[in-house]
């Protein structure tokens, strides 16, 4: 159970069915019927277009389209004060300055021109340009480094109307701060808590605690 605002984090080795829980929440696939509840409804019962308007799903590899910065974050709205508000919630306007041609600046094809970190803060910037109340983040953040993701995740902490979030991520650091983490392991929930409370249980998430803070050490 998620409350609103608060945010849920989601840990798991590869293939253990976090992509697909979060593909299932924005109905790109259907669960089965009375697994999946949105205020009490049944998800599959909710009208699509309505749902994916209150939503906003941000895959790992987001599709860019060879347009602007700019374009591709508002998608042809006229929307300057949101614009500048996102900029700096996925913490992009360093990297937009540095652009040649700022927020004017072509992608290229798929994005290309940019790194693997800008496309995917692009990408979460468009997200936020529609002002979920629903934000789900399918490891967004794999490709910024540890201070990037630390500004980030602190600005969309203070947002006044902070959007219900659900962040899947490999990176402990990405999810520590949850209100409540979820351990999947092959398609199943084998671990619920906090961080505090999941670094003391053995399992998945402690040792994977364990083996990140081994390697930055190192």
């Amino acid at each position: 159970e998620v409350r609103a605002g608060q945010t849920l984090g989601i840990l798991g080795s590869t293939g253990a069915g976090k992509s697909t829980l979060l593909r299932c929440v924005a109905r790109l696939l259907n669960p089965p019927p009375g697994t999946l509840f949105v205020d009490g409804v049944d998800i599959r019962s909710l009208d699509l277009d309505v749902w994916r308007e209150r939503i906003a799903y941000v895959p790992q590899r987001a599709f860019l389209f060879t347009e602007t910065v700019r374009d591709n974050i508002l998608l042809g709205r006229e929307e300057p004060e949101v614009l500048e508000q996102v900029l700096d919630l996925a913490a992009l306007r360093i990297d937009v300055d540095a652009l040649p041609e700022g927020l004017d600046t072509e992608v290229g094809e798929a994005g290309l021109t940019l790194s693997g970190g800008q496309r995917q803060r692009v990408a979460l910037a468009r997200g936020l340009a529609r002002s979920p109340t629903l934000l789900v983040l399918d490891d967004v953040l794999s490709a910024v480094d540890h201070t990037t993701e630390r500004h980030l995740l602190d600005a969309l902490r203070r947002q006044s109307q902070r959007p219900t979030t659900i962040i899947v991520a490999n990176r402990v650091s990405a999810i520590q701060h949850a209100d409540t983490i979820a351990v999947l392991d092959q398609g199943k929930l084998v671990a619920l808590g906090t961080h505090e409370e999941l670094s003391e249980q053995p399992g998945l998430y402690r040792d994977t605690v364990l083996r990140q803070h081994e390697a930055e050490a190192s």
